[in-house]
């Protein structure tokens, strides 16, 4: 074989390790910063839980077409998971943000 036969699976080769290896290593990636935790006005979430969440929770959060929040232990990160990632029928991203922690403060505080 020749230079010119041997040199493009050579580089093909290289190149493929080389990818290989630094997606594996992830030299560049930067540390993510832990997210900061928002604090929810119950108040503010009760008001945003009547718009977007009462018609399958009930107004008063004692159940319809999704399940009872009153009394069932929740905490507001637990509530701000599931509203973000969704939980059986309910879909994902209901509300979002300064919301989502409003919703969670007061949901929190109504299934205790």
């Amino acid at each position: 074989m020749t230079k010119r036969q041997v040199a493009p699976p050579l580089l093909l080769v290289t190149v493929t390790l080389t990818t290989f290896g630094l997606a594996k290593w992830h030299p560049f990636s930067p540390a993510a910063a832990p997210a900061a935790s928002v604090a929810g006005d119950p108040l503010r979430g009760r008001q945003v839980f009547v718009v977007n969440c009462s018609g399958c929770h009930g107004m008063d959060a004692r159940g319809g077409i999704g399940p009872s929040l009153r009394g069932v232990g929740l905490e507001p990160a637990e509530v701000e998971q599931i509203v973000a990632s969704g939980r059986g029928v309910m879909p994902a991203g209901v509300v979002e943000g300064q919301e989502a922690a409003d919703v969670a403060a007061y949901v929190a505080g109504i299934s205790q």
